[in-house]
């Protein structure tokens, strides 16, 4: 076997800003005080990291070979048997996804949103204690996440976290994907980098709320007892 390009820059870009994103997010939800000003800056990320799930919805629907969900091998059976081989012993090799890094990332793609969705102050306090229980969910699943890329690292003497980068793992020619695609990776990069530049200048910290790029909502950064947690649009001053 030798070196082959499995992940393309789209997919290896939105993989490092997604885990950046969710670092951040996580990071200053658990140790920062929710009265302090940076704790703002906890759903910014969140709404970033939910920005960059949207663009990945459609790379899974149109992206490369083994960005699509298509390829994800999800059947029960064979995430059971692989879990059980990882444990006891060596598993199959996978060209894209394995079984378990393939669940990780779909339990992390329904996580997000369920925890915006609970965090942005909708049913005020009701919504607190799920949203807090999403957030310990999700850090339990990169955990896990983070434990099994290790633990596929030792076992096979393959740098997985190496080969998110490069895009490159060892594998059969058949199963090499055709291009990199640097330049959709370029124009995915500009458009992605514009909207989250906007988003962190929108943010007001005075009122503790963001105007949504684009989209136009404004969303409170914050607890919001009122229940009042994003007012669709601005209302101008008369």
């Amino acid at each position: 076997m030798t070196k082959i390009l499995v992940w393309d820059i789209p997919a290896r870009l939105f993989h490092l800003a997604f885990a950046a994103s969710l670092t951040a997010a996580i990071g200053i939800g658990f140790l920062v005080d929710e009265d302090s000003p940076l704790f703002q800056l906890h759903m910014i990320f969140g709404v970033v990291a939910l920005f960059l799930l949207v663009m990945r919805v459609v790379m899974g629907l149109a992206g490369s070979r083994y960005s699509r969900f298509s390829s994800f091998p999800l059947h029960p059976r064979e995430v059971a048997g692989y879990m059980i081989s990882a444990a006891f012993s060596k598993t199959k090799r996978y060209a894209g996804n394995n079984p378990g890094s393939a669940l990780a990332a779909v339990l992390m793609f329904l996580l997000v949103p369920a925890m915006f969705i609970s965090g942005i102050g909708y049913g005020g306090g009701e919504f607190e204690e799920l949203h807090e229980t999403f957030a310990w969910a999700l850090l339990a699943v990169v955990v896990l996440h983070l434990a099994g890329l290790a633990w596929h690292t030792i076992r096979h003497k393959e740098n997985i976290p190496l080969a998110m980068v490069t895009g490159r793992k060892e594998g059969e020619s058949k199963d090499a994907i055709s291009s990199g695609h640097a330049v959709w990776g370029v124009v995915i990069a500009i458009l992605a980098g514009a909207w989250i530049a906007a988003l962190f200048a929108a943010r007001d910290a005075r009122t503790a709320t963001v105007k949504v790029p684009v989209i136009g909502a404004t969303l409170r950064l914050g607890e919001n007892e009122s229940g009042e947690g994003a007012r669709e649009h601005d209302h101008d001053d008369d």
